[in-house]
């Protein structure tokens, strides 16, 4: 999102969430998330969060910070969460560990090894009624190349289809390339999905508008104003 603001970037494809939170004066136009604890941690249910758990966040505004507010709206706590921020996924398990915080909250799927090598314990999934990642682009950049936005995004759409349509031989690259187990790979690929026109759902980010708001991570978001179609 700095990057966008900054003019460092034309184009980022980013979690949905963080987009939102992050829209600033309508500069930027627009998955299973799973709660980990240490492993000899008390908290049996995501309920038992509710208290004076601290949880841990990669930067201020992502995702990991945003959705921990998301929950706490979800499951109506009645107060925000406290978050303080450690770093990256490293940093926070290693802050779990250490307990420096209390949970996270991170993509299921790459969680999986860390669950399997007993370094935290999965609490339970958070699932937010919108897509995973979105599109986001300057205002300007978006109508000033439209003809150029849309080749990019059939480009990637071409290449995710592509990629899904032959998963198992390309599991075999994320594997690789990633380092997660083939079993974690293929229940990854059962449910991802990818639009096939890069259309905006405006509803679901009405609804993502409508949840952050009520979290308290946004405020007096026009949906309208800031949701943009590059012209072809």
């Amino acid at each position: 999102m700095r990057r966008l603001e900054a003019g460092e970037l034309d184009v980022a494809i980013c979690v949905t969430e963080g987009l939102v939170a992050g829209i600033n004066d309508n500069a930027i136009r627009f998955v299973a998330w799973a709660v980990s604890v240490r492993v000899d941690a008390e908290y049996a249910t995501l309920d038992d969060l509710a208290g004076n758990a601290v949880f841990g966040a990669s930067r201020q505004g992502s995702g990991s910070d945003v959705m921990a507010r998301y929950m706490a709206s979800q499951f109506e706590w009645g107060h925000e969460p406290h978050v303080r921020v450690v770093g990256d996924i490293r940093a926070l398990v290693k802050g779990v560990q250490t307990r420096t915080v209390d949970a996270f909250l991170w993509e299921r799927t790459t969680m999986q090894r860390h669950y399997k090598q007993d370094e935290v314990r999965y609490l339970g999934t958070v699932r937010p009624p919108w897509p995973a990642f979105s599109y986001a682009a300057q205002t300007q950049f978006i109508q000033a190349n439209g003809q150029r936005l849309r080749a990019f995004m059939e480009w990637a759409q071409t290449a995710a289809r592509e990629f899904m349509n032959d998963v198992e031989k390309n599991n075999g690259f994320v594997c690789e390339r990633f380092g997660y187990a083939q079993s974690d790979v293929a229940e990854w690929a059962a449910y991802v999905r990818y639009s096939e026109d890069g259309s905006v759902d405006r509803a679901k980010i009405a609804k993502a508008v409508q949840v952050l708001e009520r979290a308290g991570v946004i405020q007096g978001v026009d949906v309208d104003g800031v949701v943009l179609t590059p012209e072809a």
